[in-house]
């Protein structure tokens, strides 16, 4: 249990009135005032575990509490192992002054059953044990649904001589089939780890095993309570590596909380465990190292609602590895007037993504970056503006897909799981939650300056069901009720139902230009030889206006009309046109617009050089004073011929060119010349 760390700090500051206020509400107001809602109230969660179509996750409170969900997102109160005055005999033996109360249990399947390990604790002390209790089925209308406790594991503190706190256990699975349990806090043995007997559950009895392995710690401080930083830890496993995530920081005071996640690996399970920079996870005597999976940015305030987090855990479906953690919120009550009562603990749920140096990182983006149809879950209809109407202030409403592209959005990565979203059809327009509480109203606005209420965030469940919300605020897109018609969207508490989910389907743009080189003549002129082909919105833009225009907008197939000054200079210029998609892709076409002939090279007496005949069908032949090089290009720019002519009469074959207008370079006696020819 996370708490255990910050109440020796509380015991010495004289602040123990506010711990046990702390526990009041962890154990009271999870497990009364929740219900099956969004987002979940709980602390020191434990790792997903799901049983037939059902996901279950075990947390702190009396007689070990339980949620579970059909989704991931909506959550409803379960069923306890225990109560407060019912509960397995022995642990009084160990913890004499234990009432009821369990702390950060863990729970893993093994042996055809389900081994629920927890937690038993003396309130401001170091006196511990590590239990376990097991069921066949955690499905409570199953006629199997039994618990039954393993009996005393042999883990208990506090011992002489034993610098070990016995609390937040949690089990793994090697590649090998062997369990692993790490467990521990703030001590100078700090995090631990034993192997488990997957049938008995218990700890093996070979030598050294028991109390089990130190594997990380971290000094902070010359007070004994102070070292040992390090607390609720978790192990996972893959590729090669044994992941090691634990806690540091303090929690247990709402938004004050100081909690955060780190981590390390090894190719052992037993260590030794080093972070991305090489320093190792366990230093006696200063503090240790540990990269930083997670941390709430306090440069941000309360625009980042992730206080505290801690308590890791990973659930693997469908390809996808999903994070667990806690978080104090802060539209949660929380009992500590210092940040005025701001911080329930409550259920944080993200994605475990692996970069290419085999480390992992917490992402919170559950769409990707895109344009998106979104249709609610309930009536199948999707999101759009009220009558099309694309102005400042217009409302999002629900309509029948028709097609329009005021029914599509672009989302935007702002990072941290946050996203802009933008209207298709002109993406100056962004939605913004326009009111002050849950009923907020969601509209279109195109002065968007980044602030919190144009800021949202996504979740989606396996089953592929989205929420999409405002980044500060317990409240979602929905329907003010369940029902068919034409009607506004607008923020809402959530529960489970329908009309608060939506699917995100994704529209994936196509955007494709016929040339990416056009080679333009010196005069004035125009060109519509390039063809855009795509399936949605797109516009253009120029490098530089000052002697080349397009056309500014186009939908779907089109072709582009360029219009051109005339160069006035020998040299060529070049300019670049940009056609981008709405949603954000991008084709690039290079210019090059030819020099102005001077009078040198508009005369083949004066440049020794003459072709002939113009057009042709076949054959074109060149006589020139000296020997030298002609180039030919197409209208792309391309290179198609290159002959070194001799002095004399030449002959060049220009049958295999398509028809069209070529561009003839010759260098020859250090002068140039550039031809225009025409193949039929």
């Amino acid at each position: 249990m996370i708490l255990h760390g910050n109440v020796l700090r509380h015991l010495n500051s004289g602040k123990l009135f506010i711990s046990f206020l702390v526990l009041f509400y962890i154990v009271f107001n999870i497990q009364k005032a929740f219900g099956q809602k969004w987002p979940a109230g709980i602390h020191d969660p434990s790792t997903i575990v799901k049983c037939e179509d059902t996901y279950w996750i075990f947390g702190t409170g009396d007689g070990i509490y339980s949620i579970y969900s059909k989704d991931l997102i909506n959550w409803q109160a379960g069923p306890t192992p225990f109560t407060k005055t019912n509960f397995p005999d022995w642990i009084n033996n160990y913890v004499g002054a234990f009432e009821g109360t369990f702390w950060a249990p863990d729970i893993i399947f093994m042996n055809n059953q389900y081994y629920l390990y927890y937690s038993c604790s003396e309130w401001g002390t170091m006196t511990s044990t590590i239990g376990c209790v097991t069921n066949k089925t955690l499905n409570p209308d199953d006629p199997d649904y039994k618990w039954n406790d393993v009996g005393f594991l042999g883990i208990w503190s506090y011992q002489p001589g034993l610098a070990l706190n016995a609390i937040d256990p949690s089990l793994m699975r090697g590649p090998d089939g062997k369990i692993w349990m790490v467990y521990g806090s703030f001590n100078e043995k700090g995090i631990v780890i034993t192997e488990i007997d997957s049938v008995s559950g218990k700890p093996k009895t070979y030598t050294g095993n028991l109390p089990g392995l130190s594997i990380a710690n971290s000094w902070t401080g010359p007070q004994s309570y102070n070292y040992g930083e390090g607390e609720g830890a978790s192990m996972i496993y893959r590729d090669g590596y044994y992941y090691l995530f634990y806690n540091k920081g303090g929690c247990c005071a709402g938004i004050a909380s100081t909690y955060y996640m780190v981590m390390g690996r090894s190719k052992n399970p037993k260590g030794p465990f080093l972070d991305k920079t090489g320093k190792s996870l366990k230093i006696n005597g200063q503090p240790s190292g540990g990269t930083v999976v997670l941390k709430h940015d306090n440069s941000r305030g309360l625009d980042d609602r992730y206080f505290g987090p801690g308590h890791f855990g990973m659930y693997s479906e469908n390809g996808i590895d999903y994070v667990t953690f806690h978080y104090y919120d802060p539209n949660g009550y929380y009992p500590n007037p210092a940040v005025g009562n701001k911080g329930g603990p409550t259920l944080g749920l993200a994605k475990l993504v692996w970069g290419e140096d085999g480390w992992p990182s917490i992402s919170f983006d559950f769409v990707d970056e895109g344009v998106y149809t979104i249709e609610s879950l309930f009536s199948n209809k999707v999101a759009d503006i009220e009558s099309q109407s694309l102005v400042d202030g217009a409302t999002l409403f629900q309509y029948a897909d028709s097609l329009y592209n005021t029914q599509k959005w672009i989302f935007n990565s702002l990072g941290s799981g946050e996203y802009s979203i933008q209207n298709y059809s002109n993406p100056d327009m962004y939605v913004e939650a326009s009111g002050n509480n849950n009923e907020s109203t969601l509209v279109i606005t195109s002065d968007y300056n980044g602030e919190t209420n144009q800021r949202f965030r996504t979740v989606t469940s396996p089953n592929g069901k989205s929420l999409i919300y405002p980044s500060t605020k317990d409240a979602a897109w929905g329907l003010p009720a369940a029902t068919n018609n034409d009607i506004r969207i607008i923020l809402r508490s959530i529960f489970s139902n329908d009309y608060t989910r939506w699917k995100m389907n994704p529209f994936n743009e196509t955007i494709w230009v016929s040339e990416k080189n056009l080679v333009i003549d010196h005069a004035e002129g125009i060109n519509k030889g390039i063809f855009v082909e795509s399936n949605g919105l797109w516009s253009t833009s120029v490098f530089n206006y000052s002697w080349l225009s397009v056309e500014a907008k186009g939908e779907k197939n089109d072709t582009l009309f360029i219009s051109f000054k005339e160069n006035p200079n020998v040299s060529d210029r070049r300019n670049r046109i940009y056609v981008t998609s709405n949603g954000g892709q991008s084709e690039l076409i290079s210019i090059k617009q030819l020099g102005k002939p001077s009078s040198v090279y508009n005369s083949s007496v004066d440049t020794g050089i003459d072709f002939y005949p113009n057009p042709t069908t076949k054959n074109v032949f060149i006589e020139s004073q000296y020997d030298g090089k002609l180039e030919i290009f197409n209208h792309a720019g391309q290179k198609v011929i290159e002959l070194h002519f001799m002095p004399g009469k030449n002959k060049l074959d220009v049958s295999s060119l398509n028809n069209g207008l070529y561009v003839l370079h010759f260098h020859s006696n250090n002068t140039n010349l550039v031809k225009k020819l025409i193949k039929n």
